[in-house]
């Protein structure tokens, strides 16, 4: 497709002035002519396509959803709505994504069907939402809904990012340090130790020799070692199995799991609670969920859970087939399922996992802040006892 300038008269005899993408001459052309324009002139361009691979952030999205929810709300059309956010768009991305839907629309399209065309930006949760507002005339809330729902998962994704990004840097940050003391200061001392006359170094200046050698004659190791890890990590998540193994091995990781655990719970909760909210079938929930989500712990729970209910189980039965959930989260479903509240039960369980989220992420660099600051500090003492010893021998006999 190309992009096209276009000068064009209507029925009144203004002149409508135009940017947009058609395959051929001919399909502007049809397209004006559809409008009761009549074409005058026109430029064609390179389109200028959105990089390979590239995505709207979740941010981006919740922001277009709300406000073409707002549009809708206050009685302009679809495709009025569409044309304001195409004017006010910034990247090639959105732009570009804009520009389909409005000519979907055009084209006769639901909203819904051309986004469907736009896998990598819109889940298939996000796709049945805008069906369901199509279909019931609710388009504006299902909008607000997707917006809410959107803006609650980067909530959890940037909560559990912070919680494992702090010991993350801090850990590198030591090893960096010790790295830097271990590579250009270590190797100039070595010489003054031989120099000294010393003939029984102290055991800590001993150790850092060791691994001063290990390192010197050893230290293609290294980037083999993390090479290594970095294609059995890309191979783990190719593989099911692999994947699944990796993944259970971090959520019983001790403290990050925990906070992994919790987040995929919370995820887990706004899924069925914004789809069961929705009016969307048990069922149709579950396979939705399935397809979203990429964890494979979580995803083998889901399929457990629709197993069950397929074959006539209660949900509350289902739900305790699979032990990522908690006694209270069977509890709760369970007076869902009694009392015929389930969409209230589940949204209640999705603030309280949120909410378990935010305190562990406190919790978590709060405990983690002086079990890394006693590592630092026993490292540095060795450092220092290592290099400072064998002085400190000399200045003593010495006297």
């Amino acid at each position: 497709m190309a992009q096209y300038m276009y000068e064009a008269i209507d029925e009144e005899g203004a002149v409508i002035k135009g940017l947009d993408e058609f395959r051929s001459t001919e399909e502007l052309f049809e397209h004006l002519l559809s409008k009761g324009f009549t074409l005058v002139r026109y430029k064609r361009r390179r389109s200028l396509k959105p990089k390979l691979g590239a995505t709207i952030k979740r941010a981006q999205l919740a922001e277009f959803f709300r406000n073409l929810s707002l549009f809708i709300k206050g009685r302009v059309s679809l495709k009025q709505a569409l044309e304001e956010l195409l004017a006010s768009a910034r990247d090639n991305t959105t732009r570009h994504l804009l520009r389909t839907l409005l000519k979907g629309l055009v084209d006769g399209l639901l909203l819904s069907e051309v986004m469907k065309k736009f896998p990598q930006h819109f889940s298939r949760i996000l796709i049945a939402l805008v069906e369901i507002g199509e279909e019931t005339g609710s388009l504006d809330r299902t909008l607000d809904d997707a917006a809410n729902h959107l803006e609650k998962i980067e909530e959890i994704t940037s909560n559990t990012k912070r919680a494992l990004v702090y010991p993350a840097f801090v850990f590198l940050s030591i090893t960096g340090a010790f790295s830097f003391w271990m590579i250009y200061v270590l190797p100039k001392m070595i010489p003054l130790f031989a120099s000294l006359g010393l003939k029984k170094l102290p055991l800590p200046t001993r150790i850092l020799l060791g691994i001063n050698t290990f390192c010197h004659n050893w230290w293609f190791l290294l980037p083999l070692s993390w090479l290594l890890a970095g294609f059995l990590y890309y191979l783990s998540r190719r593989n099911e199995k692999a994947r699944h193994i990796w993944d259970q091995f971090w959520m019983n990781f001790p403290l990050i799991g925990k906070v992994l655990r919790t987040s995929q719970l919370a995820f887990f909760f706004e899924y069925f609670s914004l789809l069961a909210s929705g009016g969307i079938h048990i069922v149709r929930s579950l396979e939705l969920m399935e397809t979203s989500t990429t964890h494979s712990v979580l995803k083998k729970g889901i399929q457990t859970i629709k197993h069950e209910v397929e074959l006539g189980n209660a949900i509350s039965d289902a739900f305790s087939k699979v032990p990522i959930f908690s006694p209270l989260a069977l509890r709760l479903v369970k007076v869902g399922e009694q009392t015929g509240n389930m969409p209230e039960q589940l949204a209640i369980l999705a603030r309280h996992y949120m909410k378990k989220v935010n305190n562990m992420v406190d919790m978590l660099s709060k405990t983690l802040e002086p079990i890394l600051i006693l590592f630092a500090g026993l490292m540095f003492a060795m450092i220092a006892l290592g290099l400072l010893g064998p002085i400190y021998d000399l200045i003593s006999k010495i006297r």
